[in-house]
């Protein structure tokens, strides 16, 4: 499957859509959950195609589950974060009004998981995506190299939204 322009462009424009402030609080607060559980959820079974395949070590997991990965990416990993980023700002203006510090600093984590995300996980992946499907019966060596590259990057990308979690559901007084 490839991944078209049409497919890019639904996975930005519709949660957008679907997160006009015109449908009240209550909707931007369920859009913003329904968000994390997108977001989160696809982190953890990313973690497992990547862990499957890398345990399987044969051709066909590997090219699956590179593959995988990388729609998956596209079709909840993007959608989660522009849930979690649009729907977030409309209902926690209230909280940036009173400066809310828990609220500055998930944002500030869930920013930089973003760029490293963008910035170094998103390139490993299409160049996983690329070995993985190099000719041949053999896994290449370039594609360990490049999934233990993955698992490193994937920890520190994985730690911090976990943290913005743990900060949005206990709101903790910080300073």
């Amino acid at each position: 499957m490839k991944i078209s322009g049409k497919m890019i462009a639904i996975a930005i424009v519709l949660p957008l859509v679907m997160s006009a402030p015109m449908f009240g609080r209550t909707w931007n607060l369920f859009l913003h959950i329904f968000g994390a559980i997108l977001f989160m959820g696809n982190i953890a079974a990313t973690a497992v195609w990547a862990s499957l395949a890398r345990r399987d070590g044969g051709t066909g997991a590997v090219r699956l589950a590179s593959r995988g990965i990388v729609i998956t990416d596209l079709i909840f990993t993007t959608p989660g974060a522009i849930l979690l980023l649009v729907n977030g700002g409309i209902i926690g203006t209230e909280f940036f009004k009173v400066g809310a510090p828990w609220l500055v600093v998930s944002l500030a984590l869930f920013v930089f998981s973003g760029v490293v995300w963008l910035a170094l996980m998103v390139p490993l992946q299409k160049r996983l995506l690329e070995v993985a499907h190099t000719p041949g019966d053999e896994v290449p060596d370039e594609w360990h190299t490049l999934i233990r590259q993955w698992f490193r990057m994937g920890g520190i990308a994985t730690l911090l939204p976990l943290i913005t979690l743990v900060l949005m559901v206990a709101k903790p007084a910080l300073w």
